[in-house]
C-alpha cells in the first residue's frame, strides 16, 4: 500500500502539468476560466463544495475541514476530468474534447484537534482557437486568435477546531498557496492572396504569474438530537496582488513561416502585478440520520444529506497593470445537492451489507452567470449532476472510487450568439490506509 502510495504521488507530480488540455472559447478574458468545480466527489452535488465533510473525502475548498479526517488515517486524493463541448452560432457549429489532471493532494489529522494538507490543484485555465474571415477584393483577410496556458495552486492548509462545546463545532482553516504558470494569447491577421504567400502580422504576449495566494475557510456544526446535523460554511479569497511579467512581440512576414518573420517590437520581461477581486462563498449543509433499520441480523445506520451554497465575485474589480482596459462583469453562483448513503458504516458491515448498500448516491443543479457578456447579455452557466462513490471494503480502509457526471449549457441562449452545450465526466480515487495498518502512528514495544 505505501509503495503504491508513493508511485501515485509521484506520477502525480510529473503529470500535473503536462496534462492541462483546455478548450473554451469563453476563457479568453483574463486569466482564463477560474473557478470551475471538475472535481468527482463535489460534481455529484450540484459543485457544492465548502459544505461538504467526510472522513473519507479531502475537501480542499473549504481548509476548514482538514481535521475531519480520520487519526491515523491519512488520505491522498486524485483527480482527473473531462469534458466534450458542443459548440453553435448560426448555422456553424464544432465539437471539441479536453481531459487534464485537476488535482492530487493528501491531507491528515494532526493530534486531535488539528488537520494539515498540501497538494496541487489548478487555479485557471484558457485554450481557445476563434477564427474570421473577410473578403478584401479577390484576396481576403483572415483573423486567428488563439490563447492557451493555465496557472496553478501548490498549497499548503491547515485547519483547527477554535470551539467545541457539546453538540457545537467551530472549526476555522486557511491554505497559503504558491501560484505559477502562464497565460498566452496569440492574434493573427493574414492577407489570403492567389498566389498562395499568406503575408501578414502576428501580436503575441504571454503573461507570467509567480506569487503567493491564501484563502481563508470556517464552518459551525451544530448537531440535534443526534439524527439531525446543521452546518453552516463559509469561505473567502480576499483582494490579493499577484505579482507578473509580461513578453510582447510583434512580427511581420510569411505566416508559418518562422524564419521569414521581422520583428517589428519586442518588450520582454516587463514586471507589474493583477489585481484579484475577492471571492466569497457561504454554504449551509442539513444531514439526517434515519433510525437504524435491523435487517439480517445486522444493523442497517443511512443518511441523507442536502447542500447548498451562494457565491459572490465582482470580476469588474479585476485589473492589471498591464492593460487599463477591463469589461468583465459580476458573478454570482447557486448550487444545491443532495447525498444518499444506504449504509454509513460500510466498514462495520462489509461482510454484511451488499455492494449497492454501500455506495453513496449523488444529484444536484446549479446556475452561473459569468463574468463575459454578448450583444449586452451576460453569459450563464447551468446543468444538471449526477455521482457516485463506490468504498474500497476489500482492504477495510476508507479509501472510495468517485465518478461524477454533469450535463449544461453555457451562453445566452441567442441564436447568433455562440452557446455551447456540454457533458463532463470526472473520476477520483482517494487512497488510505487499512484500519489494520494505519500510517504515522509510532510503533511501541511490549
Amino acid at each position: 500500500m505505501r509503495i503504491n502510495f508513493l508511485t501515485l504521488f509521484f506520477v502525480g507530480i510529473s503529470l500535473f502539468n503536462f496534462a492541462q488540455l483546455s478548450t473554451s472559447p469563453f476563457s479568453s478574458y483574463g486569466l482564463g476560466e477560474k473557478g470551475n468545480v471538475d472535481h468527482s466527489v463535489f460534481t455529484g452535488i450540484g459543485n457544492s463544495t465548502i459544505t461538504y465533510f467526510d472522513s473519507t473525502v479531502l475537501n480542499f475548498y473549504n481548509p476548514a475541514t482538514y481535521n475531519t479526517i480520520g487519526v491515523g488515517q491519512p488520505l491522498y486524493s486524485l483527480g482527473l476530468s473531462s469534458r466534450m463541448s458542443f459548440y453553435k452560432q448560426n448555422d456553424i457549429s464544432r465539437t471539441t474534447t479536453s481531459a487534464y489532471f485537476e488535482h492530487f493532494a493528501m491531507a491528515f489529522r494532526i493530534k486531535k484537534h488539528f488537520g494539515f494538507a498540501f497538494g496541487l490543484k489548478p487555479f485557471t485555465r484558457k485554450g481557445y482557437e476563434v477564427y474570421d474571415r473577410i473578403k478584401v477584393g479577390s484576396d481576403s483577410m483572415k483573423y486567428s486568435y488563439l490563447g492557451s496556458g493555465n496557472t496553478s495552486q501548490l498549497f499548503l492548509g491547515l485547519s483547527s477546531n477554535l470551539l467545541k462545546i457539546g453538540n457545537s463545532t467551530l472549526s476555522v482553516g486557511a491554505n497559503l498557496s504558491y501560484l505559477f504558470g502562464t497565460s498566452t494569447n496569440e492574434r493573427r491577421s493574414v492577407i489570403i492572396t492567389t498566389a498562395n504567400t499568406n503575408i501578414g502580422g502576428v501580436d503575441y504576449n504571454q503573461l507570467n504569474i509567480k506569487s503567493f495566494h491564501y484563502e481563508l475557510g470556517a464552518y459551525y456544526k451544530y448537531i440535534l438530537k443526534e439524527r439531525h446535523l446543521f452546518t453552516l460554511a463559509a469561505t473567502i479569497e480576499p483582494t490579493q496582488k499577484l505579482k507578473a511579467t509580461k513578453d510582447e512581440y510583434l512580427f511581420y512576414g510569411i505566416v508559418d513561416s518562422p524564419s521569414s518573420f521581422d520583428t517589428l517590437y519586442s518588450n520582454s520581461g516587463q514586471k507589474g502585478n493583477v489585481t484579484l477581486a475577492s471571492n466569497f462563498t457561504i454554504g449551509l449543509n442539513y444531514t439526517f440520520n434515519f433510525s437504524d433499520l435491523r435487517k439480517n441480523q445486522s444493523t442497517r445506520k443511512s443518511s441523507i444529506s442536502l447542500n447548498a451554497s451562494y457565491n459572490s465575485l465582482d470580476w469588474s474589480k479585476f485589473n492589471s497593470s498591464f492593460d487599463s482596459t477591463n469589461s468583465m462583469l459580476a458573478t454570482s453562483k447557486i448550487t444545491v445537492g443532495i447525498q444518499y448513503i444506504p449504509e454509513t458504516e460500510f466498514l462495520r458491515s462489509s461482510n454484511t451489507s451488499k455492494f449497492i448498500e454501500r455506495i453513496r448516491y449523488r444529484a444536484g443543479a446549479y446556475q452561473y452567470t459569468l463574468p463575459y457578456a454578448m450583444n449586452n447579455t451576460q453569459i450563464s452557466d447551468r446543468g444538471v449532476t449526477l455521482g457516485i462513490g463506490i468504498p474500497v471494503v476489500a482492504l477495510r480502509s476508507a479509501s472510495t472510487i468517485n465518478f461524477g457526471f454533469s450535463y449544461g449549457n453555457r451562453g445566452t441562449g441567442i441564436a447568433t450568439d455562440l452557446n455551447e452545450k456540454y457533458v463532463g465526466i470526472n473520476f477520483g480515487i482517494s487512497i488510505a490506509p487499512s484500519v489494520s495498518d494505519p500510517w504515522f502512528r509510532k510503533r511501541k514495544l511490549d
